[in-house]
């Protein structure tokens, strides 16, 4: 009895986490730059309503930020970060005030081209990490792999 009630649960919590891949989207539209200049890669996320996502800067330290990777590789050399101002939430049945993102936000991500680029489209590799959550629990951290295209002229 107590080895069902185990599968049951794995089971249970391997599909309560793939509902994360539908509560966070991202998207991306292709970048433009000359080469040896500087742009932007800004990253659109929608997070579902009535969840939110964990800030980039967080004060808990129980508490799994949002990060966003940007492999510029070589060619790119990858600078600032720009999160938006983080929301306050309070988190159900406590006094604590959580720093979250909730519906829609960009992140923009400066970068450099190198000088020796060459010029054609570029494929670079991005990753945003996460933990979703709604009103009274968190679910399991997730990540989110996508393409940017990058148009070296």
């Amino acid at each position: 009895m107590i080895r069902w009630f185990i599968i049951f649960l794995f089971n249970s919590v391997i599909a309560f986490g793939q509902v994360t891949d539908e509560l966070v989207k991202v998207n991306v539209p292709d970048v433009s730059v000359q080469v040896g200049e500087q742009s932007v890669i800004s990253v659109s996320v929608e997070v579902k309503d009535r969840y939110h996502i964990q800030a980039n800067a967080i004060k808990e330290e129980f508490i799994i930020p949002t990060t966003l990777e940007i492999n510029g590789g070589e060619e790119f050399i990858i600078k600032n970060q720009v999160f938006p101002s983080a929301k306050q939430f309070k988190l159900e049945g406590t006094d604590l005030y959580l720093d979250v993102f909730d519906g829609r936000f960009e992140i923009q991500t400066f970068f450099i081209t190198q000088k020796n680029t060459q010029t054609k489209v570029h494929h670079v590799d991005g990753k945003l990490n996460y933990q979703a959550c709604d009103s009274v629990r968190c679910l399991f951290p997730r990540t989110i792999e996508f393409s940017i295209y990058v148009d070296v002229r």
